[in-house]
């Protein structure tokens, strides 16, 4: 095992310390996130080229990326089976999987990390992965973190957290204006993105096969880069008024999209391939009353052959 710098080792200690002196709000977080911790138990944890590995009882191994001096560090992509990038072979994380909100090394447990993000990819192509459980310290879920998870039916937040929140399995930001990630196994036909919702994340309905009727709230104002992708089963779609912009392949592979009740006043701008997979010949583009042409010489809706206002 690596030696630590005795300043890193002070930094650590004044942490252990000063964090029982806290508001009581605090310190029910503090209880809360060491329950979580507790509920699977750390067995051994080794630390090489910056790289925390940790065995836990439930047979699980996860691996943390140090991040700074201060005893910070990322749930990151597997390293087992000597692997050398977050696409590098099958991935073992699977099932069902807990974050802890700190971990241990060292001969008596003397070094204590805070695990702060979850890095970019860090399940990448988890295919075996259900669920995740995010802890009360993370602040930060990096772009791409559960991309191709197409087992993973829900998320679930501490909720102390102060960045993250979950309603029924769907991952929000804190104020909820973002919505980050629907899992890819969640089996509703019918979904409603709600009014707080301003912002749909990159990838964040990719290859959920049950979706069927989408309707995207009013308050939406970007639909991010293969937001929809590979939702094979998606029929109708309804656009809320301030939607303007649909990002790169945000509903590539969408076959079987039948219907679009676009509703803003002005045709949202849509970058290259929106909707390329699209049969675009049968799938019916609604409009508001005298945009008819406004759609119709903008890149993408063009190409909808049956075009009607309402």
């Amino acid at each position: 095992m690596k030696k630590f710098s005795l300043a890193i080792i002070m930094v650590l200690a004044a942490f252990s310390i000063t964090g029982c002196r806290t508001s009581e709000k605090a310190s029910s977080s503090i209880k809360s996130e060491v329950w979580q911790t507790m509920l699977v138990k750390q067995l051994d944890a080794q630390i090489d080229e910056q790289i925390v590995t940790v065995k836990y009882n439930n047979g699980s191994t996860l691996y943390y990326k140090i991040l700074d001096n201060f005893g910070n560090v990322a749930l990151t992509w597997d390293r087992s089976n000597g692997r050398k990038s977050f696409d590098d072979g099958q991935s073992g994380y699977k099932g069902n999987i807990s974050i802890p909100s700190f971990i241990t090394a060292g001969t008596n447990d003397e070094f204590t990390f805070r695990v702060m993000e979850i890095d970019q990819n860090a399940f990448y192509g988890c295919s075996e992965l259900t669920s995740v459980d995010i802890p009360y310290s993370i602040a930060r879920i990096n772009a791409g973190a559960f991309k191709n998870c197409d087992k993973l039916e829900k998320l679930t937040v501490n909720e102390e957290n102060q960045s993250y929140k979950a309603d029924d399995g769907v991952l929000f930001s804190k104020d909820g204006r973002m919505l980050v990630q629907y899992p890819a196994q969640k089996k509703d036909k019918i979904y409603v993105i709600g009014e707080d919702v301003a912002f749909i994340c990159s990838e964040a309905f990719a290859h959920n096969t049950y979706l069927e009727n989408v309707t995207v709230g009013n308050n939406v104002t970007a639909i991010s880069d293969y937001a929809f992708f590979g939702c094979s089963n998606l029929k109708s779609l309804e656009l809320g008024i301030n939607v303007r912009i649909n990002g790169i392949q945000s509903f590539f592979g969408c076959t079987k999209l039948e219907r679009i009740n676009a509703h803003g006043m002005f045709a949202p701008h849509n970058s290259p391939t929106v909707f390329e997979k699209v049969t675009k010949e049968n799938c019916k583009l609604y409009v508001p009353k005298g945009q008819l042409m406004n759609y119709k010489m903008r890149l993408e809706w063009m190409e909808f052959k049956n075009v009607q206002e309402y």
